[in-house]
């Protein structure tokens, strides 16, 4: 397995090479995943190792936001020329992790991080914004609020744009009224109500 003997110590190469592929641990992946390709291995490890990156960072296992997305862009520049089943499995698995996500609050992974992930591979992300309107949980509602508090994302990528579009029209009122309607946490409803205050004003 090539790698940057100036960014990658050779015990860290022994360690990802002798643990068997399922025992691997999110710490140990965590390194790889941020170098994968760039200065640790090259595409055919990255196929190799995908499939428990991702298991591990589906629950929240790699403690770095930045991972996601940075290794989610990584794939998206190679994947789309792989076998077809290779790519089936891993829109499968966007669409998992996305619908996990919204449907447990607080979530392992951040929403926007997870956003900007899928984003990160090329894929649309208009479907998975509509999936967060058809929801109609309180989790998915007070994960919309959270994002609407946050900064959205920088312009530039097409899903940003998307994104961004998406924040400033009427979906996401009708979303968070809605929940307010439904839900009978007083905690949920506060955010819910936080987030609604945001948005309201632009329907």
């Amino acid at each position: 397995m090539a790698y940057c003997f100036h960014c990658v110590a050779p015990a860290e190469v022994a360690a990802l090479l002798d643990t068997p592929l399922r025992a691997l641990t999110g710490e140990q992946l965590r390194r790889f995943a941020g170098k994968a390709v760039s200065t640790w291995g090259d595409v055919t490890d990255l196929r190799h190792f995908l499939p428990r990156v991702l298991e591990v960072l589906a629950v929240g296992g790699i403690d770095d936001p930045v991972v996601p997305t940075k290794l989610l862009g990584i794939v998206g520049a190679h994947w789309r020329t792989w076998p077809r089943d290779e790519q089936q499995a891993i829109e499968t698995y966007l669409d998992a992790w996305w619908r996990h996500i919204l449907a447990g609050f607080p979530a392992p992974v951040e929403v926007g991080e997870v956003l900007a992930a899928i984003g990160a591979t090329g894929v649309d992300v208009g479907p998975f914004l509509a999936a967060w309107v058809a929801d109609g949980g309180t989790s998915a509602a007070r994960h919309l609020a959270n994002h609407l508090a946050t900064a959205p994302p920088e312009p530039g990528p097409a899903w940003a744009a998307t994104v961004r579009a998406w924040r400033t029209g009427p979906e996401p009122a009708r979303v968070l009224e809605a929940a307010l309607l439904v839900t009978d946490d007083p905690t949920a409803a506060e955010e819910i109500s936080a987030g609604y205050e945001i948005v309201a004003p632009l329907r």
